[in-house]
């Protein structure tokens, strides 16, 4: 089994640009996410993105998913639900649903949020 030095668990653009960042430093990167985008792709537009006046959600999780693709040394688990993580500070294990097993040195969460509906069903059910 392949041993990582980082696993990043979320598709957004915090796990992008880190994603981009481990990958320019040469260290044996894994992202693993359901996909990519975030909470972003279910936003028509928006104005706040440093370099893009205006840029729709769907526009900015394929130049997310693009940046992070182009760089060397960098796999990428799409369309994988984390559903377990064990370890310690030397190492850890990430499982996903279907099955997959994942081992790293450093594992960096950037998971987002979930919109509003979502955290109100997640309290009251």
């Amino acid at each position: 089994m392949e041993r990582y030095d980082l696993i990043f668990l979320g598709g957004g653009p915090a796990a992008g640009a880190a994603g981009v960042y481990a990958a320019r430093k040469r260290l044996a990167t894994l992202v693993v996410t359901r996909e990519f985008g975030g909470q972003s792709i279910v936003s028509d537009e928006i104005q706040n993105w440093i370099g893009a006046t205006s840029i729709s959600g769907l526009d900015l999780a394929r130049r997310l998913e693009e940046h992070l693709r182009a760089q060397d040394g960098i796999e990428i688990a799409e369309g994988e639900t984390v559903v377990a993580v064990s370890g310690a500070a030397v190492e850890f294990t990430v499982k996903t649903e279907s099955g997959k097993s994942f081992v790293g040195k450093t594992l960096l969460l950037a998971q987002g949020a979930g919109g509003r509906s979502s955290r109100r069903r997640a309290r009251s059910g």
